[in-house]
């Protein structure tokens, strides 16, 4: 398989990459100075070039608290960019993967499906449910939320009042070269790629022991409580492909 990749020297690029060109696949991921998302020009001639069979879209603006200073190039990235590389996969017939994000829920419930309605709380998350929209609009797309923090937990602090479904890059990684490697088999126009119900806190204390609690509370963006997803759909599947 030939598979084509935006963001692809990012956190989650450097984890799975490696994992699917092990696995034989021809892997094309253009630097952004090579390809710019937010120019369209740019990104059709790179993917209409490629000829992937399958486009993987991870690149964002991700800074949520600076992105409520930074509108425009938040948007330019986000929104621009998903819109110009749905249509370039669009053109070519290539199956197009959109990572988006478990922020496009506001968080007041937590566990939500994938047919539950995204509700932003943020300008980031606006934009990734408007990105969502530009790959809905494709005849052959999937959108796969998700969230994952650095391999190594780094900072002192976690927060013990937000709840997530996230897990670390390496095992989120494994969960999607799971899904590219059965892609041909997945009918779903959305998917949640997460793992189980826990607070930041508690996933932090897994690979850093000496966290410290906090809490979200006088955050400088506002801070979702519960993003937690349910996962139950893609479990199931992955039963069939295990």
């Amino acid at each position: 398989m030939k598979i084509f990749v935006t963001g692809g020297s990012g956190r989650m690029g450097s984890e799975l990459l490696p994992r699917l060109i092990k696995h034989g696949w021809e892997v094309i991921a253009p630097s952004s100075q090579t390809v710019s998302i937010t120019n369209v020009d740019s990104v059709t001639r790179a993917i209409s070039t490629a000829q992937p069979d399958i486009v993987l879209h991870m690149a964002a603006y991700t800074d949520v608290a600076k992105a409520e200073q930074d509108h425009t190039a938040c948007y330019a990235v986000n929104v621009v960019g998903s819109r110009n590389i749905a249509r370039a996969s669009a053109q070519i017939g290539a199956r197009l993967v959109h990572i988006s994000t478990d922020y496009v829920f506001d968080g007041e419930k937590g566990m939500y499906k994938e047919t539950d309605a995204p509700n932003p709380s943020n300008y980031y998350s606006l934009t990734k449910a408007i990105a969502e929209e530009a790959a809905r609009a494709t005849t052959n797309s999937l959108i796969v939320r998700t969230s994952f923090k650095d391999a190594v937990w780094k900072y002192p602090m976690a927060f013990a009042d937000q709840f997530t479904s996230a897990d670390y890059t390496d095992v989120i990684a494994s969960e999607l070269k799971l899904l590219l490697l059965n892609l041909s088999s997945i009918q779903a126009d959305v998917l949640h790629v997460v793992t189980e119900r826990k607070s930041i806190l508690e996933l932090a204390k897994r690979r850093n022991p000496h966290v410290q609690a906090g809490t979200i509370v006088g955050a400088k963006v506002h801070i979702p409580p519960d993003v937690s997803l349910d996962s139950s759909r893609w479990q199931d599947l992955k039963r069939q492909f295990m």
